[in-house]
């Protein structure tokens, strides 16, 4: 029997920003989950040139960004895992580890509108919880009507929840932390610390 409640926001978070923060606390505070979990993509090693950091360091940027936000948590288990993470096999194998878990997936309003074309889209959409955030930039009206359809076709659990953006992206961080520029109002003080004090993105 499923006793709580997790929603599940992944990502690369290369790095983490106060716009994933954001959406996370958003969804904490609208749909009061026992947790919301921030969980990072493991990256081939074959891809660390273009990253510049690892696994480690995204998952370390990740821990401080959540530490003072009693709301939000971090999965490692992709990280650990390692290997191609697909949504589906991802959910399952929580599900297995926490029996007594619901888990709701994060996606905003581009990725839902294409989720049924995911590797095993109709049964993410069937068998987990989906939270989709809408925002500025993709129809509403289509989301709406695409919530429609997956609930009539696949008996889907979707909650809608509004964020406001914050316009930021983390090419953009990592543009500024090559310069060595300020990431105040972009990340949270204890990242930026992280990335200066270990030099990534130099």
């Amino acid at each position: 029997m499923k006793t709580k409640r997790a929603a599940v926001l992944g990502g690369t978070f290369n790095p983490v920003h106060l716009g994933h923060l954001s959406i996370a606390q958003k969804v904490a505070k609208e749909l009061q989950p026992d947790g919301v979990y921030l969980m990072p993509a493991h990256v081939s090693p074959f891809k660390m040139t273009e990253l510049h950091v690892s696994d480690e360091d995204r998952l370390e940027m990740v821990r401080l960004a959540v530490e003072k936000r009693p709301l939000l948590g971090v999965l490692d288990y992709e990280i650990r895992k390692k290997g191609i993470s697909y949504t589906w096999d991802t959910l399952e194998e929580l599900s297995g580890i926490y029996p007594d878990t619901d888990f709701w997936f994060i996606v905003g309003g581009d990725s839902f509108l294409q989720l049924h074309l995911w590797k095993h889209g109709p049964e993410i959409l069937s068998r987990y919880g989906i939270v989709l955030t809408v925002r500025p930039g993709v129809s509403e009206e289509e989301c709406l009507k695409m919530m429609e359809i997956y609930e009539k076709q696949f008996g889907a659990r979707i909650s809608l929840v509004h964020n406001i953006p914050l316009d930021i992206s983390s090419t953009e961080i990592r543009g500024l932390a090559a310069e060595g520029k300020s990431l105040k109002g972009l990340v949270p003080p204890e990242v930026e610390e992280y990335i200066y004090d270990h030099g990534l993105y130099r």
